[in-house]
């Protein structure tokens, strides 16, 4: 569980976080404030679900992660074009296979240690150890040798007896990562890195939570191993508690208040600090809208990113016509998700596995009345699941199963065995009590009811539990959503691959994964296009997940008192440069 970090007022006003604390050659955060006094406040509809960004995958702790952390390369705003973070300058070798990148001398850690190319090694190893679950390692595979030492590390786990040394088996491993991957520093401020194959977004990953650096020293402090397992692991509240996280982007946390708020202040070493306008920030949790408008109108919050757009809410500031409401077009997909193993929870043989009936399910769904009364935001209705016109060059495949077809979806299920749609029983919704996502819950279990006659109740928790039971599959249906993380087709479809560890509907379809291998290695840029083409066809004939729509994004803030926020439709923020009039 998360380490609570608890700090009254008194203490926060008064006291330095080292004050507070026990000494530590970590060094504690310098600064602290009362969270009422941040330049910078804004709300967020859920609680950081960890702050370690080799296991982020949610956009909101991602966020968060580029204010604390500097990768290689960042986004500049407002163009979203590439510029150097810690990295000021690198090289592509002609084959495209070999990065080298120069790093800033002047680049620090909010502790003063210098920023070196082993910080980013130790980190991108840290990704790739299964003992760390990555959702994302599989970004990491185009780095020669990293799928390798992936799968041979889980093979030692996997033969690991207890009573074994984990110690002396971590060294082998450290040994074979050395040999095997594509990743080396010839000095402190030059890190090269090698590719299996061209990979043409390479650069974007480096903006990428799970490819930002790592204080080595404080995270080694605190590593020990699983006697049973062999498993490196670290304290739960390591990554949340502001003496033990040394973090080297704009800010260092100064307070974490769990479910409440987190406040960050400057890095006082940052390398680029005199570009900051402003030098503190405060993240609030407010799980309501309605609540959240209520403390923006009083004047406790600067700016509400992303109002739910699956609620009426949204809708009902939009139609208000108030010029501190902006809607973006967004590069997300708004989605149910169907649980594809043959399997249920409970041992029971799933009816969902059957690609007919999910494909059933997703064509009586009618996503036009969602959109237009539901939601009333009048989304663009979802056919596939990348969005059509964000990223150049691609074309989505034409739609397989995602029309409304009550008539289709009968006759699906005929096919697979139930020609009395009733008798498909023990199907559920689950969805996360934050985000107004029950009204489309409820419109889409009366669908269910209303055109194959099947009751469909809705299972509703807290973002936590709600995560925990994704993860185990423990659902029939849940309702998904997923936001790019970089501009281009595989940020959506790696999701699906079959090892993926996003891939909460545990679909799995050979011919689906070879395309994506097949466009990894395709280096004609049309050509991979088209092979990433195919392999959403696949994904849209079998429907494990049925879209709904795509995203609108909806920012409350009043443009003359904050300026340079720049709303985009692939969620990039550089909220170090945003600056509040007061």
């Amino acid at each position: 569980m998360f380490k609570r970090w608890m700090m009254t007022l008194g203490c926060a006003l008064m006291l330095m976080l080292t004050a507070c604390g026990k000494e530590s050659d970590t060094s504690s955060p310098t600064q602290a404030i009362a969270p009422d006094q941040a330049d910078l406040t804004f709300i967020c509809n859920v609680a950081p679900n960890t702050l370690d960004p080799q296991k982020m995958s949610w956009l909101h702790d991602i966020r968060i992660a580029n204010a604390l952390y500097e990768p290689l390369i960042r986004y500049h705003l407002p163009e979203v074009t590439l510029e150097g973070g810690v990295a000021e300058s690198w090289q592509v070798s002609k084959d495209k296979k070999t990065y080298t990148f120069n790093l800033r001398p002047e680049a620090k850690w909010r502790n003063g240690d210098p920023v070196t190319a082993n910080d980013f090694i130790y980190a991108w190893r840290r990704a790739m150890l299964p003992d760390f679950t990555a959702d994302y390692v599989q970004l990491l595979f185009c780095i020669e040798g990293a799928e390798e030492f992936f799968q041979w590390r889980s093979n030692q786990l996997a033969k690991f007896k207890p009573g074994s040394s984990a110690e002396v088996a971590w060294g082998i491993a450290r040994e074979r990562f050395g040999q095997t991957v594509g990743i080396n520093a010839p000095d402190a401020h030059t890190l090269v890195v090698k590719l299996e194959r061209p990979t043409p977004y390479f650069l974007e990953l480096c903006a990428f939570a799970t490819f930002m650096p790592n204080h080595a020293k404080s995270i080694e402090k605190v590593l020990t191993f699983d006697a049973n397992t062999g498993m490196l692991q670290m304290p739960a509240g390591f990554w949340s508690d502001p003496q033990t996280l040394i973090t080297n982007g704009p800010y260092q946390l100064a307070a974490y208040r769990f479910k409440q708020d987190m406040v960050l202040t400057q890095n006082p070493n940052w390398w680029n600090k005199s570009t900051m306008r402003n030098t503190s920030i405060r993240q609030k949790i407010i799980e309501s809208a309605q609540a959240a408008m209520l403390a923006y109108e009083n004047g406790d919050a600067n700016w509400v990113p992303e109002v739910p757009s699956a609620s009426s809410f949204a809708a009902d500031l939009v139609a208000t016509g108030r010029k501190d409401v902006h809607t973006t077009p967004w590069a997300g997909t708004y989605f149910y998700s169907f649980n594809c193993n043959p399997k249920l929870a409970d041992g029971t043989p799933n009816p969902l596995a059957d690609p007919r009936v999910r494909k059933a399910l997703a064509m009586c769904i009618d996503r036009k009345t969602i959109v237009s009364k539901i939601t009333r935001m009048n989304q663009p209705i979802a056919r596939t699941f990348i969005p059509p016109d964000m990223i150049p060059g691609y074309l989505p495949p034409e739609s397989d199963g995602a029309e409304f077809d009550p008539d289709g979806a009968r006759e699906l299920l005929k096919q697979s065995g139930y020609s009395d749609p009733s008798k498909l029983r023990g199907l559920s919704i689950l969805m996360n009590t934050d985000g107004g996502h029950e009204p489309i819950a409820q419109a889409v279990s009366h669908m269910y009811k209303t055109h194959l006659g099947i009751s469909v109740p809705i299972e509703s928790m807290e973002v936590r539990s709600f995560r925990e039971r994704l993860k185990k599959q423990h659902y029939t249906i849940a309702r998904a959503s997923w936001i790019a993380d970089y501009r281009d087709p595989t940020t959506f479809l790696n999701k699906f691959q079959s090892d993926s560890g996003n891939n909460d509907a545990k679909w799995l379809n050979k011919p689906f994964d070879q395309l994506l291998k097949d466009a990894s290695h395709e280096t004609d840029s049309y050509q991979r296009l088209q092979l990433l083409r195919n392999a959403e066809s696949i994904m849209m004939t079998e429907q494990p997940i049925a879209p709904i729509f795509h995203y609108v994004t909806l920012d409350v803030f009043n443009p003359s008192k904050v300026k340079y926020l720049y709303p985009n439709a692939w969620n990039f923020y550089r909220l170090e440069q945003i600056e509040v009039v007061k």
